[in-house]
């Protein structure tokens, strides 16, 4: 599973493609990085419409993302490419940041019933 990252998408774009991989999930932008196991302040969360030279300046890549790998290793992953992300996932009709279950991997926390 791959996530392309290119300057002229949206963070709106790269929620898409994250989304597609984990129906129940929702990777959301951020100016600042968090500390592992905290959340984000909303007023640093990134517009969807943010565009991702933001974080990247102009560099294109591809990352793999497995559905075995943590959510903090996914995180981690963005952040060391310079993107600042929290995922979040669905319980019900709210969205939830994940800082509970960063250790969980996304497979189990995209299928996680609550």
């Amino acid at each position: 599973m791959e996530l392309t990252i290119k300057p002229h998408l949206t963070a709106a774009s790269l929620q898409k493609q994250f989304s597609t991989l984990f129906p129940r999930l929702s990777l959301h932008l951020f100016k600042m990085p968090h500390g592992e196991g905290e959340g984000s302040p909303q007023s640093e969360r990134a517009l969807p419409d943010s565009l991702l030279s933001e974080w990247v300046g102009e560099d294109a890549f591809t990352l793999t993302v497995s559905p075995e790998m943590t959510v903090a290793e996914l995180e981690s992953l963005l952040r060391t490419h310079g993107i600042f992300a929290q995922v979040f996932r669905k319980s019900g009709e709210l969205w939830l940041e994940t800082t509970r279950t960063d250790g969980w991997s996304l497979e189990r926390v995209n299928n996680e019933s609550y």
